[in-house]
């Protein structure tokens, strides 16, 4: 049997792609990214289609031939069963289709392809594996966020605390975005983005502090920003860091500021990026996707990851569940209400929240009606 399956995660990328031209002109523009998939059983081989896509644009965003090709077999690997092993002989059950002249397939010189490996490439792996939802559960994933806010950013500076000054630059990673939902399982925390896939850890605040001069103010996953489903997305991660000797540069490149990781089968989107910079006087600013930012003494950049996009409808999320992420402060107990329509009261102790088995049952009655 022949399934034709397909999910469209364009959208406005203006969040994602703004380009300087060497006159200082900013342009923007838009590439929704579509894949067919077509899944042939009697064969045991599928066939990820990408033609179907805008012509490529000026600018590094472009996918290599490579990235394309391999974008298209993650997203499908990331639905096969995990004891597949992915080595050449399953790679080519995987029959990618590009063409010439595609932002997501073969680019030709002059054509820049430096940004190849996020960006549109994330966005394909999602529209890949969002594809197999179409069969319905239990098959396919939620979208993953995506990467490289404020918590990735590439910092600089001179630190002059130990006498000697000397020059520091490096990539952080305070944050990180969160993981998909599907079925039977929550969105991995330390995801990352579709093109990591949860194989990154974040940086020890403690070493980082060490090596360079930088406080963490804090780090925790923020609350109610997960993607709500039956199984929800991971929640962002959410921070703040200063320097701690003169000024600081911070450059960053982020996705998912406009358009954050999208819910399947019911489920919701998660909260999107955001990246800004509180003043000394407290004033806070929200910062550009694409930027170089400069911290002085006493400025402040905050940060909030893309959160992961949930699987299935919450409102059948199991109770038990909902309460463990409200204690967990991940989750208000307003929105357990309002969203996943579970109501929660005070356990003994004063503190914990359990489930108030009737009123839940009545809201769920509600919906149901």
């Amino acid at each position: 049997m022949t399934f034709h399956v397909c999910v469209d995660v364009g959208g406005t990328f203006t969040d994602l792609f703004a380009l300087e031209t060497p006159s200082g002109r900013v342009v923007t523009f838009k590439a929704p990214t579509t894949a067919k998939v077509i899944i042939d059983g009697k064969r045991g081989a599928i066939t990820v289609d990408l033609r179907d896509n805008p012509d490529c644009v000026d600018g590094g965003v472009n996918l290599s031939e490579t990235c394309a090709t391999a974008a298209g077999r993650i997203g499908v690997f990331y639905n096969l069963d995990p004891g597949v092993p992915h080595n050449q002989g399953s790679a080519d059950r995987i029959t990618v289709l590009l063409r010439d002249g595609c932002i997501v397939g073969r680019p030709r010189y002059p054509v820049g392809t430096s940004n190849a490996t996020m960006g549109i490439n994330d966005r394909l792996m999602n529209a890949v594996q969002c594809s197999f939802t179409q069969l319905g559960e239990p098959y396919g994933l939620a979208e993953g966020g995506t990467e490289f806010g404020a918590f990735m950013g590439v910092v600089s500076g001179v630190d002059g605390r130990r006498g000697t000054p000397r020059d520091y630059i490096n990539m952080v990673f305070f944050g990180l975005s969160g993981g998909p939902g599907n079925h039977g399982h929550h969105g991995w925390l330390t995801y990352e983005a579709p093109n990591g896939g949860g194989v990154l850890k974040l940086d020890s605040i403690e070493i980082d502090e060490a090596m360079y001069p930088i406080l963490v103010e804090g780090r925790n996953m923020a609350r109610d920003t997960m993607g709500a489903g039956r199984w929800n997305g991971a929640p962002s991660t959410e921070g703040a860091y200063q320097s701690l000797s003169g000024d600081m540069t911070v450059a960053y490149c982020s996705d998912g500021d406009v358009n954050a990781a999208r819910g399947v089968l019911g489920g919701q989107a998660g909260e999107p990026v955001i990246n800004r910079k509180e003043s000394r006087n407290g004033h806070m600013d929200t910062l550009p996707a694409f930027h170089i930012e400069m911290c002085k003494p006493g400025e402040t950049m905050h940060f909030r990851s893309c959160a992961g996009g949930g699987y299935g409808r919450p409102d059948r999320r199991d109770p038990d569940r909902v309460a463990r992420d409200v204690n967990r402060r991940w989750l208000s107990v307003e929105r357990a209400e309002a969203v996943y329509k579970v109501a929660l009261g005070l356990a003994s102790n004063g503190i914990d929240y359990v489930v108030d088995a009737a009123r839940t049952a009545a809201l769920r009655a509600d919906v149901s009606a």
